[in-house]
């Protein structure tokens, strides 16, 4: 049976793994072969337009969102469970507006633990004894 120290557990190590995904990517980047390098470097270097400022602006939002979310589900605050989902909704129906990106699939690989971590996450507070936590306490008649 699930437990709320499991659940807490599971939400920090999603954080904690998301974090490292961005800091791993960063570091092999120097590993690409130099094609995409050259593309990585030229995005990098490339003017912000209105269109990237709004994509940064909308990354920037969906990442608040995931942290208060996150750290509602973590206090067991009854509106984070929905909020937890749209959030994630919405940053995969983001996904394609960012455009191409190169990894060394290293950070990938961890961005992907945190994805499967958050489905985990969905599956406990929406499917589990742990759903309770997260619903209107019930009048006794």
């Amino acid at each position: 049976m699930p437990t709320k120290g499991l659940l807490r557990t599971l939400i920090v190590a999603e954080i904690v793994i998301g974090i490292i995904s961005i800091v791993v990517s960063s570091f092999t980047e120097s590993t690409l072969p130099e094609p995409l390098r050259a593309f990585s470097e030229a995005q990098t270097e490339s003017e912000i337009t209105t269109r990237g400022v709004a994509m940064i602006a909308a990354a920037i939002a969906l990442i608040i969102l995931l942290l208060v979310s996150s750290i509602g589900l973590f206090f067991f605050w009854r509106p984070a469970r929905i909020l937890y989902l749209l959030t994630l909704i919405l940053g995969i129906a983001m996904t394609p507006f960012f455009g191409p990106y190169v990894d060394a699939g290293l950070g990938t690989a961890f961005e992907d633990i945190a994805v499967v971590i958050s489905g985990v996450i969905l599956g406990l507070v929406y499917f589990s004894p742990l759903r309770e936590l997260y619903e209107k306490p019930k009048v006794a008649a």
